[in-house]
């Protein structure tokens, strides 16, 4: 029997049976053993392509990090949960960390009865390029208001509210006519735009407001 032939020797097999059994098999599986194996670069939410790391999508928790889940349909922008209050992700800028925000609320038609609530880690609201409006429900019939007043009407879910009103950044002057008082904060263009009776509420509302947040590296 030539040498070339020949059966590992004595010495020799215990390393061969030790890499058979345990380097082989490991290298063979390890796509699927390894927790980040289903994590890709990038990937699609919706209308939405070229997303990654912080983000995620479809239960796969392992790939992101808590709290950027993003709900993902088909031709459909994607919808982040935050405090309770669900938005639609309008847009995302991954490099400058900013983001766009729709409140999915008024984004359906339905009337906004709470504050936009965006003050928690990691996400908060954009120190500039954001003005609020204060929204006021159910007015006196007949109440006088300010000549700055845009006048609005939206529907819940018993029908539609009568007699509301949006004003701007300071001013509080129907609070006691009215008896409920919301803040939400749009965009400074979109701000403007309103004050001039150039867009409806909801057409400015649906514009969305800039959101931004923070992430370490692990």
């Amino acid at each position: 029997m030539t040498p070339e032939n020949s059966p590992p020797s004595l010495i020799q097999l215990p390393t061969f049976i030790f890499f058979f059994f345990t380097v082989l098999p490991r290298t063979h599986s390890r796509d699927h053993s390894l927790p980040y194996g289903d994590c890709r670069s990038s990937f699609e939410c919706g209308i939405m392509k070229d997303l990654s790391y912080p983000f995620w999508r479809n239960q796969q928790f392992h790939c992101g990090r808590q709290g950027f889940e993003l709900q993902c349909q088909p031709h459909e922008y994607p919808v982040i949960n935050m405090e309770n209050q669900t938005f639609i992700v309008l847009e995302i800028e991954q490099n400058s960390q900013r983001m766009k925000l729709a409140r999915s609320d008024v984004w359906n038609g339905t009337c906004p009865l709470l504050d936009t609530q965006l003050n928690h880690p990691p996400f908060s609201f954009s120190a500039t390029g954001i003005r609020n409006l204060s929204i006021f429900h159910g007015c006196q019939v007949g109440s006088t208001i300010s000549e700055q007043a845009y006048n609005f009407s939206c529907t819940t879910k018993n029908g539609s509210i009568g007699y509301d009103y949006v004003l701007w950044e300071a001013f509080t002057g129907p609070a006691k006519l009215c008896y409920l008082q919301f803040m939400v904060p749009v965009l400074i263009t979109v701000y403007d735009q309103l004050v001039h009776r150039s867009l409806t509420l909801k057409e400015a509302l649906n514009e969305g407001f800039i959101a931004v947040y923070h992430f370490e590296e692990e």
